[in-house]
């Protein structure tokens, strides 16, 4: 795992399992950024690891760019969303079936989604005649996160 701070937003990247050292590099208290969408994979030892390091923290920590791996482990485990943490935005991988495009759409809270409000959501449509885009994942299960979130 990688932290960068640009910005005011740290930048995390790689994995986060049992073995990346989350005490490495310091943090602000109070609200924090994360820029998750480089995160390859987090496994529930990792998503352990995160939680007992934000509540050791106080820190709030506000979400950016949440990967597929980030927003199934959402799904999994309600604390990873405690300690008023916030979604700022998320991604949905998708693909087109006919031309074997593939895509990542963003989704923006206050623009595309409401935390604590069902979402119901579209994908566009493929920019290539006779195409359609669909969904790498099961909506139902992909959103619950913002049904249950505050």
């Amino acid at each position: 795992m990688d932290v960068q701070l640009k910005d005011g937003i740290y930048y995390v990247s790689g994995d986060i399992t049992e073995t990346c050292n989350l005490g490495d590099f310091g943090l602000p208290t109070g609200s924090v950024k994360f820029d998750l969408g480089n995160i390859r994979t987090i496994n529930s030892c990792g998503v352990r690891e995160w939680i007992v390091w934000i509540n050791k923290l106080k820190i709030s920590p506000i979400y950016y760019n949440c990967p597929q791996a980030v927003v199934m482990q959402f799904n999994m485990v309600k604390e990873f969303l405690s300690n008023n943490a916030k979604i700022e935005s998320f991604q949905i991988p998708a693909y087109c079936e006919n031309c074997g495009e593939q895509k990542v759409f963003l989704m923006q809270n206050g623009k595309d989604f409401t935390l604590g409000k069902k979402l119901e959501y579209e994908l566009p449509k493929c920019d290539k005649e006779g195409c359609s885009i669909e969904s790498d994942v099961d909506f139902e299960s992909y959103f619950y996160f913002i049904e249950n979130s505050k």
